[in-house]
């Protein structure tokens, strides 16, 4: 019998313009030749999943080994449908990978926005794993500091309630949402750091920061 292909594919996400996106890449071969899908690889018998997820960015999109630094990571489902790759049985491990970098897109790369993307234009079953991750990234919002990999060090209360906002596809109340994240210590004011901006007609506006840097649970907050 033939053995199956075991595979990996990243959905790479980032906050753009207030939208949430993933990253595609153009497809050089077939199956689906030119079509834009999620950077994928074949597991190698000498690498662990996370080695071929991060293969899978660098290979596919040609981001920096600094670059890949800087994304968090975490395995997110196995897609396992009979006939989910029109080249043979295929199981694919994916994973969520999310950045506040500013990486643009190249030829071979593109940012789209996940609220505009269509089931068919996407080949094989990637439609469903972005889906899937994106649900995953909604749920952990409400109960994890998850969204620090998706700003930067030091941010505006809205600008963070914006990207919420984005990916809960609802309003959140704007000064509840400030005391709420505080009295749970989620957040902190980073004035230690200097961390007032002036904003338009020149009042300052505090700065914030998560107040642990790796991924930590805590109460359900939204």
């Amino acid at each position: 019998l033939e053995k199956p292909t075991l595979a990996v594919d990243v959905v790479l996400l980032s906050p753009r313009d207030t939208e949430l996106c993933v990253l595609l890449q153009k497809r050089a071969e077939a199956p689906f030749p030119n079509a834009l899908a999620l950077p994928g690889v074949a597991l190698k018998t000498n690498e662990f999943l996370k080695e071929a997820a991060l293969r899978a960015l660098k290979s596919k999109t040609g981001l920096s080994k600094n670059l890949l630094s800087g994304i968090y990571m975490e395995q997110l489902a196995t897609f396992d449908a009979l006939y989910r790759d029109p080249r043979g049985r295929t199981i694919s491990v994916a994973y969520l990978a999310l950045t506040n970098q500013n990486i643009p897109g190249n030829e071979n790369t593109s940012w789209k926005k996940i609220s505009g993307l269509e089931p068919k234009e996407l080949p094989f079953d990637h439609y469903e794993i972005i889906q899937t991750a994106q649900q995953r990234l909604k749920g952990k919002l409400r109960y994890t500091n998850i969204a620090s990999y998706l700003m930067p060090e030091e941010f505006k209360v809205d600008e963070l309630r914006s990207l919420y906002e984005s990916i809960l596809g609802k309003e959140l109340n704007r000064s509840n949402f400030r005391s709420k994240l505080v009295k749970i210590g989620l957040i902190e004011k980073a004035e230690e750091k200097g961390g007032m901006v002036t904003e338009k007609g020149g009042r300052p506006a505090d700065l914030y920061q998560f107040t642990e840097k790796e991924l930590k649970e805590m109460e359900d907050f939204i």
